[in-house]
């Protein structure tokens, strides 16, 4: 009669202290940022797109002022954390969770040159709008009455909403490949099957 004996193990390799702390600080915040993106789009922006055009450009330009310095930190954090991150791998470049977190690096510093040539043009023109009517009454809905359709309050925010979500993507790939290179760390052993005739087991 013969035994079947399996040896089946799980392990998760160990960092050190300081490199499991950027490594929840770098995802954690990568994150904050795709959610927030991604809130701005869906949900401040409808929202906003009821107002008449001043009080419409008076809350984007609230909203813009509020992020306009928070969202480059959390980039340059990130993306230096994923960075450090890659370099200070005990596994090094070989690995495939240094080629994650060098990918989440590259995409969060493409954020960068996004937002300069996609989302700045249309922040310039939004932040004349709001200057231009700031005298005018927030309940005034046919200020704009003479404007063409395409350079209103509202199609400009429309559009500025839909090139954001290009930043939310970004973000969110990034987010994902640092979740994925920490999860890569969880290795199994492959069973040992082990198949004992009767004879073996008496020692012959």
């Amino acid at each position: 009669m013969a035994t079947l004996t399996t040896n089946d193990t799980f392990y998760t390799s160990k960092l050190p202290t300081s490199l499991r702390v950027a490594q929840i600080l770098g995802i954690t915040s990568t994150a904050f940022l795709a959610g927030k993106t991604f809130t701005s789009s869906f949900s401040a922006t409808p929202a906003f797109l009821h107002a008449p055009a001043p009080l419409l450009a008076k809350q984007w330009r609230t909203s813009f002022t509020s992020d306009q310095f928070l969202a480059p930190a959390i980039t340059l954090f990130s993306t230096a954390t994923f960075a450090w991150l890659a370099y200070r791998d005990p596994t090094k470049a070989s690995s495939r969770q240094s080629t994650l977190r060098l990918i989440a690096a590259t995409l969060l510093t493409s954020m960068i040159p996004y937002s300069y040539f996609c989302l700045e043009p249309l922040n310039r023109r939004l932040l004349k709008k709001a200057s231009d009517l700031s005298s005018a009454s927030l309940t005034d809905a046919d200020v704009e009455a003479s404007v063409s359709k395409d350079d209103s309050v509202h199609a400009l925010v429309d559009k500025w909403a839909v090139v954001n979500l290009g930043r939310t993507i970004l973000s969110g790939v990034a987010a994902i490949a640092a979740t994925w290179a920490a999860l890569d760390r969880l290795e199994a052993v492959p069973a040992v099957v082990r198949v004992v005739g009767g004879a073996d087991r008496l020692g012959k």
